[in-house]
Parts: structure tokens; sequence; C-alpha cells
């Protein structure tokens, strides 16, 4: 009977530290979960911020070349011929 006892005992004690062992994993999971989302939010932040320098780095590049400084007189003189053709197809679709 005493080994009973304190089989029982020592499975009670097992118990409450598995009981104990799963509260501080949850505590833990919740804890990266949120610095998850805040690495998420931060991320998108960033990605948002890269975009809009890199139109700006596009436009600054345009104009530079349009002021014809720099090796990209021909990369703009090129765009600007693309974007004529595509404003002659948008006007030819819209006469059809």
């Amino acid at each position: 009977m005493k080994d009973l006892s304190e089989s029982v005992e020592t499975l009670g004690k097992k118990a409450d530290a598995l009981i104990q062992a799963i509260r501080s994993t949850r505590a833990k999971l919740e804890s990266l979960e949120a610095e998850n989302q805040k690495l998420r939010d931060k991320s998108s932040l960033l990605n948002e911020e890269y975009n809009k320098l890199k139109d700006e780095n596009k436009v600054l590049r345009m104009a530079s070349a349009i002021r014809g400084e720099g090796d990209n007189v021909t990369e703009t003189k090129r765009k600007i011929s693309q974007m004529v053709r595509e404003i002659d197809k948008c006007i030819a679709k819209l006469n059809d």
C-alpha cells in the first residue's frame, strides 16, 4: 500500500511538473506570436518604404536623363517612345 501511495504521489508531482511546463510553453508561444506579428508589421512598413524609394529613384533617374545628365539619355528616350506608342494604342482603341 505504501508503494502505491508513493507511486500516486510521484505521478502527481510529475503531472504538476508537466502542467507547469505546458503553461510555460504556452506563455512563450504567445510571446513569440506577438513578436512575430510585430516583425510582420515592421516588414510590411519596410516593404512600403522600399517601394516608395524605388519609385522616387526611378523618377529622379528620369529627371536626370531629361536634363541630359549621365548616360540615361538613351534609356529615357526609349521609355518616352514606349509611352507614346502606348498612348497611340489607347487612342486607336478609343477611336474604334
